[in-house]
């Protein structure tokens, strides 16, 4: 496998899990008790989820604010690869943006305030007159792997670098004015930080390297290190719970936060997780490399998810996964260790158009 020189150094950890892939790791593994019925929604995504097939970038998020405004980031390993994409109800179009290097991430408070995050330390925001740069003081050994908040004014951008030099354990901070501010705490660890979520500005959730996790309870920053040698790629959950972390290279890992704090759950042998998405009615959905799909019952049991559309996306990745208000999931990869040949799995109906210039 030849790997474009341009993308190895940024994108050599999250891939991983793609290249083990590519050894021959077996995704189906162990499986939960034969008594165990899988969920209902098991069955509807496996039958439900269609491809949306034939994009140039790889996509590596997504977020929507309704099933008719959805949004895709991504790219290629281009300098100037960086990508976004707009689902507007009927077709998904390609959206102008200011030239630079590849995105990671994707996320909005509603319809009317989205940011996007990426290589060289870039964000990006969606206004009235289209998508504009807004400054964060990173230079381009920096990369924002994951943003979020708990409304427009309150924002989370993660970060880190893979490159000699660069830096770690980065964390920006912005009240939505378009000025990000590094944040600087004891508990922050000297590590990449992949993903951020909350239930709100006095619960926030990242995660990253060395399954390390840390919480902000709106005043203190605490730390916690679950103990392996492995990272957490993504973190999500709802109001009440639960709260789901997912990540692993070469073999799949799960963890879910409750009354007894972080707790590992049996991942059913697929191999590394990227995405994970908890919906409104408590089940979540994991995805990952080789086109991982997986189902958490109210249990914490995990289902696979063999969509009849599995072999379209071959040995792709399925890097972020989302449950859009209007009830649609939406699911988005490639091929990561060359950022390209991008993909997207849905279940709306009827299937989006693409159209990409």
């Amino acid at each position: 496998m030849r790997i474009a020189t341009p993308l190895l150094p940024r994108l050599s950890l999250l891939a991983l899990p793609c290249l083990w892939a590519s050894l021959g790791c077996d995704g189906d593994g162990a499986a939960p008790p034969p008594d165990a019925a899988p969920p209902p929604l098991v069955a509807a995504l496996e039958s439900g989820l269609q491809p949306v097939d034939g994009l140039e970038p790889a996509l590596l998020g997504v977020w929507g604010a309704a099933d008719d405004a959805v949004y895709f980031a991504g790219g290629t390993a281009e300098p100037e690869g960086g990508a976004l994409f707009r689902f507007d109800g009927a077709a998904i179009t390609r959206e102008p943006t200011p030239p630079g290097p590849l995105l990671w991430w994707v996320w909005g408070a509603d319809a009317e305030h989205v940011w996007a995050c990426g290589e060289a330390g870039r964000i990006l925001r969606r206004t009235a007159d289209g998508w504009v740069e807004e400054e964060t003081g990173l230079d381009e050994k920096a990369v924002l792997w994951g943003l979020w908040g708990s409304g427009p004014d309150d924002l989370w951008a993660v970060g880190g670098s893979v490159r000699r030099g660069g830096p770690k354990g980065v964390l920006l901070r912005s009240g939505g004015d378009g000025t990000w501010r590094a944040v600087d705490d004891p508990a922050l660890p000297e590590l990449n930080l992949y993903k951020a979520w909350g239930s709100g500005p006095s619960d926030v959730w990242l995660v990253g390297e060395g399954t390390t996790t840390v919480r902000f309870d709106g005043a203190t920053f605490t730390r916690t290190d679950l103990g392996e040698r492995d990272l957490l790629f993504t973190v999500h959950g709802r109001p009440g719970g639960p709260l789901v972390a997912v990540g692993g290279i070469g073999s799949g890992l799960i963890y879910a936060h409750g009354a007894d704090g972080w707790v590992a759950e049996d991942a059913g042998g697929v191999i590394g997780l990227n995405g994970v998405a908890v919906r409104p009615d408590g089940l979540a959905l994991a995805s990952g490399a080789r086109g991982a799909l997986t189902v958490r019952d109210p249990d914490g049991r995990w289902f696979r998810v063999r969509p009849a559309a599995a072999e379209v996306v071959g040995a792709r990745t399925l890097h972020a996964v989302w449950h859009a208000p209007g009830g649609a999931t939406w699911t988005v990869g490639g091929d990561l260790t060359a950022a390209r040949d991008g993909i997207i799995l849905t279940d709306r109906a009827p299937l989006p158009e693409l159209i990409d210039p």
